[in-house]
């Protein structure tokens, strides 16, 4: 329970009787590697935060490639946040990287903080602001390089999901081949 509210507490403090009405509406759930959270075409009707482990977006192009989209590791929130607020078929997929324990608000209990949590507004609204700052910058610091300079800003963006998902989840990440990957790696470890 502390990891939400420590990350809650990053953004905003939460009164104490916001804190007992939150923590009195939390599910949670364990979640094996290879499980979907959610499937393209489906409506995301959840909030997820990731207590440990990594969750992966993904989505096939039109010729029936895999391309991963985001990487989610913990203390962290995930959601299709269009089809969770609009209630429209998700575009992408979402799937356990690694056995995950998550904390999960579904979209009644999202409506019933919204209306009786005071601070909620303002906190979804600093968390939605820090999370698409964040992508932004991730995305300037890997896809404004090259690809080995893209797989070293991978790597010290993202360590412990470099060491946890397959190469080819990386590589299709990142938008080069698996073959590129793997040469980039050997190059990288020689030195």
């Amino acid at each position: 329970m502390d990891a939400i509210f420590n990350y809650f507490d990053t953004f905003l403090k939460l009164s104490q009787e916001s804190k007992a009405f939150i923590e009195a509406n939390l599910e949670y759930k364990s979640v094996k590697k290879g499980c979907f959270l959610w499937k393209a075409g489906e409506r995301c009707n959840t909030l997820y935060f990731i207590k440990s482990g990594i969750a992966r977006l993904f989505f096939y192009n039109e010729k029936g490639v895999e391309n991963t989209v985001h990487f989610i590791s913990e203390r962290k929130f995930i959601t299709d946040l269009e089809s969770l607020r609009i209630q429209i078929p998700s575009s992408v997929s979402c799937i356990a990287s690694t056995d995950c324990e998550l904390i999960i608000i579904q979209l009644h209990t999202l409506k019933k903080f919204d209306n009786e949590v005071f601070e909620w507004h303002e906190l979804i609204r600093k968390i939605t602001e820090k999370t698409l700052f964040d992508k932004i910058r991730v995305r300037d610091s890997l896809f404004q390089k090259e690809s080995k300079e893209r797989y070293i800003s991978f790597l010290e963006l993202f360590p412990t999901i470099a060491n946890s998902v397959p190469a080819n989840q990386i590589a299709s990440y990142l938008g080069i081949s698996q073959f590129t990957l793997s040469h980039l790696k050997k190059e990288i470890t020689k030195k």
